[in-house]
């Protein structure tokens, strides 16, 4: 058994938490981290630990839910991305406690932590999705960018399960923060959540929807239209997304029409064979004729 496995199985034998964070700090990222503490353990790791309590506290799930809230509620970072590992797990038995702790870690102060929440937000909204959708639309409203941002995290990894008839509620879930201000939302939004899971997934409603957003006045909702197509998930739907482009590179917002050229160098590189006759007739057009220089630029 590698020394890592055997240190944790013997912490967790002897229920001694202060053990088996010792046992993952000790395998901290170091100080090159970027974003999260240094002594943070890698996915690997606290997943290993995870299954390891898993399965001694499978005939024992009261004592499973207090080992989670106790490692939620200690001071090591460590602790808070393993408990939320295993935060779904216990979902069932006290379930106003468990999204209270959600939302606590969502607004954590480490950047790894917030992206542990995201993660179980997403389980936790697939595998309960009418009890906890209602939730997750408060969340939406939330004061803090980093809750807001969890909802979007928690949209694209719900997304990804695919069941057919939740892609209008989750695009629903997602109109709000299209609107959104705050940078941290928006670069998880429409490059990230939107192009690689939503779309990818729930094409047709989510071609629908992104047209009513590039139809708004509201220039961070046009952004993030843009934006769909400076990742991935655009490329399969370049004409398409070349069409939404050619509606928003008229905006003189510099925000927008800049997101809309950096989105069009991206999908050209990928498919130039969309793009390259568009931003040519761009190049004739007194309203676009900016954005084609800047996309001639860099493509």
């Amino acid at each position: 058994m590698p020394t890592l496995e055997r240190e944790l199985a013997i912490a967790i034998e002897h229920e001694d938490l202060d053990a088996l964070i010792a046992a993952l700090a000790k395998r901290g990222s170091g100080t090159a981290a970027i974003g999260a503490d240094p002594g943070t353990a890698k996915v690997p790791e606290i997943i290993l630990a995870a299954k390891l309590i898993r399965s001694e506290f499978k005939p024992r799930p009261a004592a499973l839910f207090d080992w989670t809230k106790r490692l939620l509620t200690q001071a090591d970072f460590n602790g808070h991305m393993l408990g939320l590992v295993l935060l779904s797990d216990v979902y069932t038995r006290k379930p106003k406690s468990v999204l209270q702790l959600l939302q606590r870690h969502a607004d954590s102060s480490n950047w790894a932590v917030r992206e542990y929440a995201g993660t179980c937000a997403g389980r936790i909204l697939d595998l309960h999705f009418a009890e906890v959708y209602p939730v997750m639309q408060d969340w939406s409203q939330h004061k803090s960018e980093n809750v807001r941002r969890l909802v979007v995290i928690a949209a694209m990894e719900a997304a990804k399960a695919n069941h057919p008839k939740r892609g209008a509620q989750l695009l629903k879930l997602l109109d709000p923060l299209m609107a959104d201000e705050s940078r941290y939302v928006r670069v998880n939004l429409g490059a990230f959540a939107v192009s690689l899971a939503l779309l990818k997934n729930y094409p047709e409603l989510t071609l629908k929807w992104l047209h009513k957003h590039a139809n708004r006045k509201n220039e961070f909702a046009r952004w993030n239209v843009a934006m769909v197509w400076s990742a991935v998930g655009g490329r399969k739907y370049a004409a398409e997304g070349m069409e939404l482009l050619d509606q928003l590179a008229t905006d003189e917002r510099r925000f927008v029409w800049r997101a809309v050229a950096s989105a069009a160098v991206k999908l050209g590189k990928a498919r130039p064979d969309v793009v390259k006759p568009i931003v040519k007739q761009w190049r004739a057009d007194p309203q676009r004729k900016q954005v084609a220089e800047v996309v001639n630029r860099y493509l």
